[in-house]
């Protein structure tokens, strides 16, 4: 009985593991220069490097054409903190211009996402723009059509001290193969109790 079980196990995980081509990855980058300013003071004002300051995201991705580097056009989602920026919707307008990650290298983007509120010229106008462009800068502009002063930048710029972490998320068959084996052990302990 024990060895049917332990067989058609593994004949599951091996199915399921001829599958998984979609893979994920949590991503990271730490440490930037921030630097601020507004329409009516357009020069930018640099503060410190900032070594706390991190900029994460998750992506999944298949590599379809199998050259071991995911592209744009193979892409699942993408996320930065938890925002999607390839499937928005309401009055969230995004989008990729570029993407590309090997395993073992640098991960490269450009993306950006627009939300707008109200209508212009009412006093009720606002529009927020997000843009992110690895091993660059990323910024966040801020829009009003009742601010005396304008709009307002706030931008982050990638240094050689920035720092860069990526890891595979683990996929499911990686928990259902987890659960099995300690079912099966738990099922042999209970097993050797009932003999001894």
């Amino acid at each position: 009985m024990m060895k049917k079980m332990m067989c058609g196990l593994a004949l599951m995980g091996c199915a399921l593991s001829s599958h998984a081509q979609v893979q994920g990855f949590d991503w990271s980058y730490s440490g930037f220069v921030p630097v601020f300013s507004t329409a009516s003071s357009p020069q930018p004002q640099y503060g410190p490097f900032d070594p706390d300051y991190v900029l994460k995201g998750r992506f999944y991705a298949e590599d379809r054409d199998h050259n071991g580097t995911f592209s744009g056009s193979e892409l699942i989602s993408f996320t930065i903190y938890g925002n999607s920026f390839l499937n928005c919707t309401g009055s969230v307008r995004c989008g990729m211009s570029g993407f590309s990650y090997t395993p073992g290298s640098v991960l490269n983007f450009d993306t950006y996402s627009v939300t707008q509120t109200g209508q212009w010229g009412t006093g009720w106008w606002e529009q927020t723009v997000h843009s992110y462009r690895a091993n660059d800068s990323f910024y966040s502009v801020y829009e009003t059509d009742w601010n005396p002063n304008g709009g307002s930048v706030y931008r982050h710029n990638f240094t050689s001290e920035t720092k860069f972490a990526i890891s595979a998320v683990p996929e499911p068959q990686t928990w259902l193969m987890l659960g099995a084996g300690i079912a099966l052990l738990g099922a042999a302990k209970r097993r050797r109790s009932r003999n001894a």
